[in-house]
């Protein structure tokens, strides 16, 4: 059985900021986020953009005994799906379940780029 790595990644980051990019199996119509690692024989995917924005769905605040807490959350996009990531509030304010977010550019702590939500400007939940 052949088996090729999925050849797209799972956001850009352009003038229009970061989009996240899913992927839709073409045989069956499956929507998947993040797009698979791998595609076996017979199988094809393509990119697809998971839109501008989403709803803050549900979240929880990490304490970790020796370093800063952190919230990761689940956000739900207009196509059905919903997906997992970090959450990037400003300084002194709170997430809230219903909050409309974005996908923003978020450095791991190894330096990999990555993705974070963070609260759409202007939009209340």
């Amino acid at each position: 059985m052949e088996i090729t790595k999925y050849p797209e990644p799972h956001f850009r980051n352009d003038a229009d900021g970061m989009t996240l990019l899913g992927a839709r199996y073409r045989d069956t119509g499956e929507l998947r986020f993040p797009p698979p690692e791998f595609l076996q024989a017979g199988e094809a995917a393509e990119p697809v953009s998971m839109g501008a924005s989403g709803r803050l769905y549900t979240f929880t605040t990490v304490h970790p005994a020796k370093a800063a807490a952190y919230a990761l959350g689940m956000v739900d996009f207009d196509n059905g799906l919903r997906v997992f990531g970090r959450l990037a509030w400003p300084e002194g304010s709170e997430p809230a379940i219903g909050d409309l977010v974005h996908a923003v550019a978020f450095e791991l702590p190894d330096g990999t780029p990555d993705y974070a939500f963070a609260p759409l400007k202007g939009a209340a939940a």
